[in-house]
């Protein structure tokens, strides 16, 4: 039920510019990885055997072969050969910022806030991975930023900072140099995707299910057009369109960030779960079209594939969840009157340490 309220922030000021523009198969790949890199190891894993037993169809698929060598042929009267990949294997740990940018239709193309914000770990010689996830309103140091009077604030802003100010590597970059700078955690990538782009990706791929643990009951969930509506999602098992999945993993008002926190990881495995349970290669063309505009990263295509290619050995049970939390965290009411929290380093180290450890 759409409620006729409104609030009165004023709407960021536009930014000249439209869109970039991406490679076709990394944008499909990008959305993937924007969504759950896991999905990513998994297409890549059906792409192999979907490949050995059809011709390619045009498009999307067939630009794949244009880095990916051509898989052996069955012989007469013998066995049909598995395909393996001849992409080299990485080896080590990669870390993958991953960012949901909080976009909304009319504001495409303007710096903005990340409303999601993921460090994505991958053991590829231990074939593990690790999902650390941080609160939007946490107080951190802002680096880059002194020229322009800033030195700190929510670590949401920084990307749009990145963007507004023009920094070199611009949002992605300053999000990056905030998380190392405040966490210690090295980063090599990210990806970021908007609101629309999650939404239609989930969509393309039939939508989600998740045991939703609890009652949602959120009577101020922020809608598109700068209003309210009453978001109601009941427990048990639950079918989400992109839609319902992306107000599930956004809400926040009956709870705090702590369950929000929660309930994005639920979402971003059920996308990994539900890209398992089927082929999703039949779906690159709605994903193709779902995500044109929405993602962004600075992984190549091949760094995409060999990456994929590898992940797709990670286990469900290898990959662990991990949050700085409220528990790690201290109210503090700033000059202006904003809530925010600050870290406290002492119960955020052993956190930081545990997930970077490696077997």
């Amino acid at each position: 039920m759409h409620k006729a309220q409104y609030t009165s922030e004023a709407r960021r000021p536009k930014r000249p510019g439209g869109p970039t523009r991406w490679h076709i198969v990394a944008v499909i790949l990008i959305a993937v990885v924007g969504l759950n890199v896991g999905i990513v190891l998994t297409l890549i894993g059906i792409y192999w055997v979907s490949r050995a037993a059809q011709p390619p169809a045009p498009g999307p698929l067939a630009m794949l072969q244009t880095v990916m060598p051509p898989l052996p042929t069955a012989t007469e009267g013998g066995p049909t050969p598995e395909p393996t990949a001849t992409l080299p294997p990485p080896t080590g740990v990669v870390n993958i910022l991953l960012m949901g940018i909080d976009e909304r239709p009319d504001e495409s193309g303007q710096p903005s806030r990340t409303d999601t914000m993921m460090v994505l770990r991958l053991d590829f010689d231990n074939r593990t991975a690790r999902l650390l996830s941080f609160p939007r309103d946490v107080w951190l140091a802002l680096p880059n930023l002194e020229q322009y009077g800033l030195t700190e604030g929510r670590i949401n802003t920084a990307y749009y900072y990145g963007e507004l100010y023009g920094l070199p590597g611009g949002g992605p970059q300053e999000a990056m140099d905030t998380v190392t700078l405040n966490f210690g955690i090295p980063l090599d990538h990210y990806a970021l995707v908007n609101f629309d782009g999650f939404t239609k990706s989930v969509d393309a791929l039939g939508g989600i299910d998740i045991d939703v643990p609890e009652r949602i009951y959120d009577e101020n969930f922020p809608t598109d057009d700068y209003g309210y509506m009453t978001l109601i999602v009941e427990p048990g098992l639950q079918h989400m369109d992109g839609a319902q999945a992306l107000r599930y993993a956004r809400t926040r008002h009956q709870d705090s960030d702590t369950e929000r926190i929660q309930r994005q990881q639920l979402v971003l495995l059920a996308i990994r779960d539900k890209a398992i349970s089927l082929n999703a290669i039949t779906r690159l063309p709605e994903l193709y079209a779902a995500v044109s505009g929405s993602y962004k990263t600075d992984m190549d295509l091949r760094t995409l594939l060999t990456y994929g290619v590898a992940g797709q050995q990670i286990d469900r049970s290898q990959i662990t969840t991990f949050a700085i939390d409220q528990s790690y965290l201290a109210g503090w009411t700033t000059e202006g009157g904003a809530n925010v929290w600050i870290p406290q380093r002492a119960r955020i180290g052993p956190v930081i340490e545990e997930f970077l450890a490696r077997p």
